[in-house]
């Protein structure tokens, strides 16, 4: 994981891949937190961490029904987002 990498810089990244869904950002100490959805039923939390990559969570809402996915781990950002642009509906 680039240790450069800063929330403005994720931000970014996220607002030009995801122009049209919902994001929230927090930071909290070295990690950046990313809510978003895409206003349908798919919802992504990441935590973006300098030396130990990123963490995804994943979630669905079908028929007003929450259903908890698995967490996964990347080393990147960008490997991240593929993975989730590959499970989006």
């Amino acid at each position: 994981m680039d240790d450069s990498m800063e929330i403005d810089e994720i931000k970014g990244i996220l607002t030009r891949r995801y122009p049209h869904w919902n994001l929230y950002f927090d930071k909290y100490g070295v990690a950046v937190w990313i809510s978003m959805n895409d206003g349908k039923s798919n919802y992504f939390e990441i935590q973006v961490t300098p030396k130990n990559g990123v963490g995804m969570s994943t979630r669905k809402e079908i028929d007003g029904l929450d259903f908890g996915g698995h967490d996964e781990a990347f080393n990147s950002l960008y490997e991240a987002l593929d993975y989730m642009d590959n499970i989006v509906d």
